[in-house]
């Protein structure tokens, strides 16, 4: 197994080093980084590098989840893990345990992304086959649904039951802390239980 470490940092100004030797104290064999403030993929040139060289049974090392949050719309996150799951590639984040895919536990983690983006594509399907006419004579008068639907949800609570925190379950779905708070604090059997810091 090769370890593959990547970070991101704001500007050029910003200390790398850091990040570095954090990731290459985890173990990571190569890290790859990227400057900059843009969410467009294709600006990320060592992210696009980093993809590349990955294969089948190797481990991406982050500090942190977010620094792939940043990666273009706000579902880009799904479904790069959907695709670290399919490719048969780790994903692990130095700051988040709940984030690991190398165990049991973990490799859930990606079963439940998976079935999360299997919903999501077939809700665009949906989406695109009806439009807002046929929305209209259902009687859906086109306004915007929560951004958390019974499965996100249901991928929420999974993550918090694992140990997720808020910050990481609101990066992975690509909605903001709040929005997932209230999902979880509405959840009609009153659980999982939260902190006053959400975290």
């Amino acid at each position: 197994m090769t370890v593959i470490g990547y970070a991101r940092v704001a500007t050029r100004k910003q200390r790398v080093d850091e990040r570095e030797i954090a990731l290459t104290a985890a173990g990571a064999d190569r890290v790859f980084v990227d400057h900059g403030e843009s969410r467009n993929k294709a600006s990320l040139p060592q992210f696009s590098a980093c993809l590349d060289y990955l294969r089948a049974g190797d481990l991406l090392l982050v500090c942190q989840l977010s620094q792939l949050d940043r990666l273009g719309r706000d579902d880009r996150l799904i479904a790069l893990l959907h695709e670290f799951g399919e490719r048969g590639v780790g994903l692990r984040s130095l700051t988040e345990p709940a984030i690991d895919t190398t165990g049991p536990s973990g490799r859930a983690l990606f079963d439940v992304i998976a079935v999360f983006a299997q919903l999501r594509s077939e809700a665009i399907q949906v989406h695109r086959r009806d439009g807002p006419a046929p929305a209209r004579a259902h009687g859906r008068d086109g306004a915007r649904p929560t951004a958390m639907t019974k499965e996100r949800t249901a991928v929420a609570i999974d993550m918090r039951e694992r140990g997720a925190t808020i910050d990481t379950i609101a990066t992975t779905l690509g909605v903001d802390t709040v929005t997932v708070q209230r999902a979880l604090l509405s959840n009609p059997d009153g659980k999982p239980k939260l902190g006053r810091d959400g975290g």
